[in-house]
């Protein structure tokens, strides 16, 4: 059986030391692991740190302690992505989250688009967080990717260019994305909703540098297209190296 994944945000960056995880966290390994104090376990900050420990009691309340054995830190993966989209429906944002955490993207934007059919919303953000902790732990990655406040795709692109990144959006009259990234080393992908960027959208990125990159002739939905762009983005940067 393989040793759980717990996540705790103010991890301690040193060992050997102790640390509680709260219930709600814990929850999955004393209750459906029945993990019992002996047992190993792994913890991460989200932010690269992991640590590796030992359940040394559990509590009433759900609670558990944890006596860390060693710590490390985990680079991030090459090159940095970040993603911005417009927003799927329903329990499609939950495929679309769990597709940007096994891949490594460092953050997550929502788009407001002209054409979006679905806005953000506190309810959104909270789901947003723990379907990211729940991705991290099962595929044992991590960095958790940030989740940024709504914006416009040329907001989006703004603040991208301003931080020195190569800017790319996606539009079936771009040149294939593989081709697009090469050598890029920090990247920020715009994905938009299922009827597409408008015009003048697109004109607006491209505007401030940003470069269109077509994502093949099927229109995709929205998070295949993202789990697609980068898979793609992480296979050209594979192939390099």
């Amino acid at each position: 059986m393989s040793v759980p994944w717990l996540y705790l945000a103010q991890l301690p960056s040193t060992a050997p030391s102790t640390c509680r995880v709260h219930a709600d966290e814990a929850r999955h390994a004393t209750g459906s692991r029945r993990l019992r104090a002996g047992d190993a376990i792994w913890l991460f900050n989200g932010c690269g740190v992991i640590a590796r420990a030992q359940i040394s009691a559990t509590h009433h309340d759900g609670s558990l302690d944890a006596s860390i054995e060693s710590v490390c830190a985990s680079p991030r993966e090459f090159p940095d992505i970040e993603i911005a989209s417009a927003i799927p429906k329903g329990d499609r944002l939950t495929t679309l989250l769990e597709s940007i955490a096994p891949l490594a993207a460092s953050r997550w934007t929502p788009l407001l688009c002209t054409h979006s059919v679905v806005t953000w919303s506190h309810a959104n953000a909270l789901r947003a967080g723990r379907v990211l902790i729940a991705a991290c732990k099962q595929s044992q990655q991590p960095w958790l990717p940030v989740v940024s406040a709504e914006a416009s795709p040329i907001q989006v692109a703004r603040d991208a260019v301003a931080r020195g990144r190569m800017v790319i959006i996606a539009s079936p009259s771009g040149a294939p994305l593989a081709t697009c990234i090469e050598g890029a080393q920090a990247l920020t992908l715009l994905i938009g909703p299922e009827g597409g960027f408008t015009t003048t959208e697109v004109e607006a990125v491209e505007s401030l540098g940003g470069r269109c990159a077509s994502l093949g002739g099927a229109i995709l939905r929205i998070e295949l297209a993202v789990a697609y762009s980068l898979a793609t983005a992480r296979s050209v940067s594979q192939s390099r190296e």
